[in-house]
C-alpha cells in the first residue's frame, strides 16, 4: 500500500485466506454506477473496522494450477493470433484495410504484403479497388470486398475514424 495513504473506506468486496489479500471496492465521486478495487495485502493493513450493516465479503472461488495454466494457454493463443493479424510490412492503409475485411470476413495475409479475402479476392499494395483481383471469378463477392476497401480507405484518409490497430501500426517503426 502506498505510504501516502493512511487510511482507506470501503466495503470489502471479496478476500482470500489463503493469498491473504483483500479486494475493497469504493464507490467513486463522479459516478454512481461504477466503483474503484483496490487489493490490499492483509499483512500491510495495521487495522480493519467493520460497520454494521454492511455487505458481507463474498468468498473466492478456490482454482487449481492447472485451471490457471488453461486460462493462460487460451490467452497466450488469443494474443498469437491478435498478433498475426498485424503485418509490419504493410503500409497502415494496406493494415486499415486488412483490419476492415477481417472483421466480417476470413482473411489474412500472404506472401508478406498481399491480403487472400476468403480465398476469392487477392488484394496487392497499394490496398486500393483496383489492386482487388479475383481469384474464383466470383463478381459478387469481388464487388463486395471493393466496397470495403473504398470504405476503409476513405476512414484512413480520416485519422478519426481509423481502426485503433492501424493507428497502432503507422505509429510503431517497422521492425520493432
Amino acid at each position: 500500500m502506498c505510504a501516502a495513504l493512511s487510511s482507506v473506506q470501503g466495503f470489502v468486496h471479496t478476500h482470500d485466506q489463503s493469498t491473504r489479500l483483500l479486494m475493497l471496492r469504493m464507490p467513486l465521486t463522479h459516478t454512481t454506477l461504477s466503483s474503484e478495487l483496490r487489493c490490499l495485502a492483509m499483512d500491510a493493513v495495521k487495522s480493519l473496522v467493520v460497520e454494521e450493516g454492511g455487505e458481507t465479503p463474498k468468498a473466492v472461488k478456490p482454482t487449481t494450477k492447472k485451471a490457471l495454466a488453461a486460462r493462460e494457454q487460451l490467452a497466450l493463443r488469443h494474443c498469437e493470433e491478435m498478433m498475426a493479424e498485424l503485418n509490419d510490412a504493410a503500409s497502415a492503409e494496406g493494415q486499415a484495410v486488412f483490419d476492415a475485411l477481417h472483421k466480417t470476413l476470413d482473411c489474412k495475409w500472404v506472401d508478406g504484403v498481399a491480403i487472400n479475402v476468403l480465398d476469392q479476392v487477392r488484394i496487392e499494395p497499394p490496398y486500393s479497388p483496383a489492386q482487388c483481383a479475383s481469384i474464383d471469378g466470383d463478381k459478387d463477392a469481388h464487388e463486395r470486398i471493393v466496397k470495403i476497401v473504398q470504405a476503409a480507405l476513405s476512414r484512413s484518409e480520416d485519422p478519426s475514424k481509423a481502426s485503433p490497430k492501424a493507428a497502432k501500426a503507422a505509429a510503431i517503426p517497422p521492425g520493432i
